[in-house]
């Protein structure tokens, strides 16, 4: 039983740190994650107005409220949870405190565990962000992961009498060094960029190439018909339909779609990189010769400030060679600010979802080249000329 503590107390720790350490490179990525569970959750909660039978609208309940109301906080419980999970995973490795270690992730655990049910049971957020965008998980792989580790858990409390706490000074000293690393790195991926980028749009990634399929995609085609002798649905391919089609007194046709047979072929970046205001062709002009890509994600949360900082970059590109296009989901309001805080650039529409995973700074800038990505530069950290052109 001791052996068995062990490799677990290694396993479940070690686990947490990854996870938490995984998510403290990209405290962003966990935030629009939570946004995306508070929209979700704030939604389910509002009242639906039904009018003969079709949802009309919706109105607001003291549980949507509530849910909406987290959204602001969402960055500040990315950086806490996260940090946590690498607290409480090294308090577990070098048994530090460990009743109260074991209780901490076992709520945590508890916690992530019914986030990932709903992800799972109710189809609502098909990526929980356990491990960021390094590794994805489907819901039910996350929702298995999660009961695994609350049983594992369960069975440490259970032994936890049997766990010596380490209560020497080095614990204490370590455990607090670990703290002020996990909280400083979190704050430090939010106000510069990610150590590792683990996004498509990474420096030395070509857009263009990614926007393609490693192979040519396979479909096949399923049919859903019912049974209408046991009222069950019945899934039939291509080939077999035909015996669905012509028994026309005991299946009725219901439903029909392609299954993608070879899903890891396909298109890092999808078709919808696309800027809304053009189409495809207009958008592929980003993707010749130097472009300084200045990306505005959310246009409602950038101080005014920021814009300023940018006026001084943006004319010292006149006559360098590198042209600058601003990118947002709001021209008409990007186009009012460049007018007014004096910023030289081309600007366009995109998907906000997409301009969040160009890059994790709201404002941000990629410095193009034929589409490779040169660059990436926080606001807090923009590149003077000459800096742009080494890395050309």
């Amino acid at each position: 039983m001791k052996i068995a503590t062990n490799v677990i107390i290694w396993l479940v720790g070690g686990l947490f740190i990854f996870s938490g350490l995984i998510k403290l490179n990209d405290p962003v990525g966990t935030e629009i994650k939570l946004e995306e569970y508070f929209d979700v959750f704030a939604d389910d909660f509002r009242d639906k107005i039904i009018v003969n039978g079709q949802v009309k609208g919706a109105e607001d309940t003291s549980m949507s409220s509530f849910f909406e109301g987290l959204k602001p906080y969402s960055l500040s419980f990315a950086i806490l949870m996260s940090a946590l999970e690498v607290i409480w995973g090294f308090s577990l490795l070098i048994r530090f405190r460990p009743k109260f270690t074991l209780w901490s992730l076992f709520l945590l655990i508890l916690f992530f565990t019914g986030l990932t049910f709903y992800s799972w049971n109710y189809n609502k957020v098909t990526d929980c962000g356990c491990f960021g965008d390094a590794i994805k998980l489907q819901p039910f792989q996350s929702f298995m992961k999660d009961i695994v580790l609350t049983i594992l858990i369960g069975f440490l409390l259970w032994q936890s009498k049997n766990i010596v706490p380490n209560d020497k000074k080095w614990a204490w000293g370590s455990n607090l060094l670990v703290s002020i690393i996990a909280f400083g790195s979190g704050i430090y991926a939010v106000n510069y960029l990610p150590f590792i980028d683990f996004m498509p749009y990474k420096v030395g990634n070509n857009i263009p190439a990614l926007m393609k399929p490693k192979e040519r995609l396979r479909y096949e085609n399923k049919y859903t018909f019912t049974n209408l002798k046991t009222q069950k649905d019945e899934f039939f391919s291509e080939s077999e339909s035909s015996k669905a089609w012509a028994d026309t007194l005991t299946y009725k046709y219901k439903d029909f779609k392609q299954e993608l047979l070879n899903p890891e072929a396909q298109s890092k970046i999808g078709a919808d990189f696309v800027w809304i205001d053009g189409d495809t062709t207009t958008t592929k002009q980003m993707f010749k010769g130097n472009k300084l890509i200045l990306v505005f994600s959310d246009l409602k949360k950038i101080d005014p400030k920021k814009y300023k900082v940018l006026s001084p970059m943006l004319k010292s590109l006149k006559d360098s060679g590198i042209e600058p296009i601003g990118l947002s989901s709001d021209k008409a309001t990007l186009d009012a600010i460049c007018h007014e805080y004096q910023l030289p650039m081309e600007h366009h529409s995109m998907d906000s979802k997409i301009l969040k995973a160009m890059i994790r700074s709201n404002p941000g800038v990629l410095l193009l080249k034929e589409g490779t990505v040169k660059g990436k530069w926080h606001y807090n950290s923009l590149p003077n000329l000459n800096e742009l052109k080494s890395k050309l």
